[in-house]
């Protein structure tokens, strides 16, 4: 009996030793999606999966199929050229040819939700070999979940790269990296979620694979660069119709004449031939032989990866832009069009680089526009109303020790927005009068040109400096009475969130959060003053626009236009352009960014064409004007003359509300006219409502 023991127990070590030396089979990724796959209904191109489509994918796939020499894989791409697809060939061929523990990383957990239901979820009931291995969440016995998925040989596991202990637990084989420019740059003080992350697989050696694929955002802190980098950075070469030279597509050699996208075409780096994108692609995309080489593609004139670098022992790297995708899928005249839109507008220039030739995109030090330079833009509308247009009302409170700043702002569709109201409300913030002004002031009716009443939808109240308690009891007060009014504070981090998830900070004895309690927001402030910086350079009303009224004082502008961008270092060493504060107040900038997240703050959760479709319901149309009211001839002419140019307004004489022109005092903003409630009518039943 004891030696049946023993012999069991050395036949089970020889199994485990065997598995662990045994090479893995000699299945290619690419082969394996063609011969398994079968793209779901909702995709560009549904059925069978076709390498021909993207034979830039090809290459990638391979060097992470199970028995590749490489080791980490990064494919820094811009958007819609089918990189995602390539990342979930590889899970598939992962699963079902080299089975071991998965992690995909994701920027949030709902970020990884979304992918198990839109994208993950398909492939699999998509995949006869993937439902023989991988059970529905759904079905009893299963033990799988939304984000664990067990399988014979290992599990999935579906993370968010904020969470730390999910990237520290577990020894993994396989990692899968999802838009690595999202990650927080520094985990709770332990280190960057990537290299925590890979760090897990050190136990099995050359037979680990690490991928990840993204979209680059800013030069100098993009996550995906610094990654593609440190590989031998293939880039994607093309070979002239005329010519024959192979070579990358650069954005600097697409040309057009007089501004017509229509007339877009390639010029060869090397004989200078123009050609459009039709007689490129043509003979470049051509079927591949089976298990052709990139060696081989290239000698048959073919469209090819070539390394551009020697790159650190294991490590590939790719890049592509928007240029060479497929026929069809980025036509050139539609992405002329696009840099055409995006001149003179920084941030629209960014996503550009960013989604459409996946570099990351270079920040420019300084501001364009200077303080005077807005104040000559002022419109002739008068403060305290909302002109055509806005339809979400919002403020941003900044708080001093003896003064609060305040800045009142309307939204409307594609984020055009109107300054309302600016000013300071002076008082030792400690004391509760100086928060009742605020009560009073944030309460008070604001009226829309079109006649109507609006009131502010939500609020950003500044909890830093010294009267964080005294913010927390205001924004408590207000959560009691249903006011969307709450605390914030900014984000240490660069790149964090524009806002992120809600914190509670008030607690029991016993450390449970206080139900209905305060909560605290952190703002990405770096972020979403880059946004305003690039929105104030617009001078075409539409989408993005930032408008002022005459009334706002030149002091506002100073404050607006006060800060400076300056390279700095992070904790986590790398370069970014953060916005430092001079010697001039800033109270008004840090109001706008505020007013910008308490924007966020009221549409959370929501669509935003659907929530500027409902609100033009309401504000949309011209209501008819009581005649009896005293205020009639003011939004008759506000309808008139809202956000008209100085430039071509009248003389000031000639306005009927001239006077409301002038900044109004606190006490007025807080005194304007309100409508009697109508008298109940009904008798004793009806009055009961």
């Amino acid at each position: 009996m004891e030696k049946t023991k023993k012999t069991a127990a050395a036949d089970t070590l020889a199994t485990a030793i065997a598995r662990a030396v045994r090479p893995d089979p000699a299945v290619l990724v690419d082969q394996w999606a063609e011969a398994n796959r079968i793209l779901p209904p909702d995709t560009p191109e549904p059925g069978p999966y076709r390498s021909s489509r993207t034979p830039y994918l090809i290459d990638i796939q391979r060097a992470m199929s199970p028995g590749s020499p490489w080791r980490e894989g990064w494919f820094q791409k811009g958007h819609q050229i089918g990189g995602s697809v390539s990342g979930e060939n590889m899970i598939g061929a992962w699963v079902s040819t080299a089975a071991g523990s998965l992690l995909v990383v994701f920027p949030t957990i709902d970020d990884a939700k979304q992918w198990e239901i839109s994208r993950f979820e398909p492939m699999r009931s998509g995949t006869a070999a993937l439902r023989r291995r991988i059970r529905p969440a759904n079905e009893k016995g299963a033990d799988n979940t939304k984000l664990r998925k067990r399988y014979p040989g290992g599990v999935m596991r579906l993370v968010g790269s904020n969470r730390v202990g999910a990237l520290k637990s577990a020894t993994i084989r396989y990692v899968k990296f999802e838009e690595p420019d999202e990650y927080p740059p520094d985990l709770a003080d332990q280190g960057n979620p990537i290299a925590l992350a890979k760090a897990r697989t050190a136990n099995f050696g050359r037979k680990a694979k690490i991928y990840g694929d993204g979209t680059p955002t800013i030069e100098g802190a993009s996550a995906i660069a610094t990654q593609f980098a440190r590989g031998d950075q293939r880039r994607w070469h093309l070979v002239c119709p005329d010519c024959a030279h192979p070579q990358h597509l650069r954005w600097e050699q697409l040309k057009w004449t007089d501004a017509d996208p229509a007339t877009a075409r390639y010029a060869c780096e090397e004989c200078g031939t123009l050609n459009a994108e039709a007689a490129w692609k043509a003979r470049n995309y051509a079927t591949r032989p089976k298990a052709c080489t990139e060696e081989a593609a290239a000698t048959a004139g073919l469209a090819h990866w070539v390394a551009t670098a020697t790159g650190e022992p294991g490590v590939a790297s790719w890049h592509i832009n928007a240029l060479a995708a497929p026929i069809g899928w980025r036509p050139w005249p539609g992405l002329v069009q696009e840099w055409l839109a995006a001149q003179g507008n920084e941030e629209a220039l960014k996503t550009f680089y960013n989604n459409n030739l996946g570099q990351p995109y270079a920040l420019k030090l300084g501001t364009e526009v200077g303080a005077e330079a807005l104040q000559q833009r002022a419109e002739r509308y008068p403060l305290m109303t909302v002109p055509a247009g806005g339809l979400v009302l919002v403020a941003g409170v900044d708080t001093q020790d003896n003064r609060l700043a305040i800045v009142i702002r309307a939204f409307g569709r594609g984020e055009e927005s109107w300054g309302v109201w600016h000013g300071e409300i002076y008082g030792d913030t400690s004391q509760p009068e100086v928060w009742g002004k605020l009560r009073d002031l944030l309460d008070a009716p604001v009226r829309h040109a079109n006649g109507q009443v609006m009131r502010i939808d939500a609020a950003g109240i500044d909890s830093g400096g010294h009267r964080t308690e005294d913010v927390y009891a205001f924004c408590r007060d207000a959560k009691l009475r249903g006011r969307n009014w709450f605390a914030i504070k900014g984000a240490r981090a660069y790149d964090s969130p524009k806002l992120g998830r809600p914190r509670a900070v008030e607690f029991t004895w016993r450390g449970v959060a206080v139900p209905g309690g305060v909560e605290l927001r952190h703002v990405g402030t770096q972020a979403i003053k880059n946004l305003i910086d690039g929105r104030l350079k617009l001078t075409k009303p539409g989408g993005g626009m930032y408008h002022f009224p005459l009334g706002f004082e030149a002091d506002y502008y100073r404050q607006l236009r006060a800060e400076r961008r300056q390279r700095k270092r992070d904790s986590a060493g790398r370069s970014w352009l953060w916005w430092v504060k001079g010697t001039e107040r800033n109270e008004a900038w840090d109001c706008e960014v505020y007013a910008y997240a308490a924007l966020l703050y009221a549409i959370s959760g929501q669509h935003a064409d659907q929530v500027w479709a409902k609100r033009e319901q309401l504000f949309g149309r011209v209501q008819q004007i009581d005649l009896l009211d005293p205020d009639a001839t003011i939004v008759a002419a506000i309808q008139a003359k809202t956000a008209q140019p100085v430039a071509d307004a009248p003389p000031s004489d000639e306005l009927p509300f001239e006077d409301l022109t002038n900044a109004p005092t606190l006490d007025a903003a807080l005194k304007r006219r309100r409508v009697p409630p109508r008298p109940r009518r009904g008798g004793f039943v009806m009055g009961w409502r």
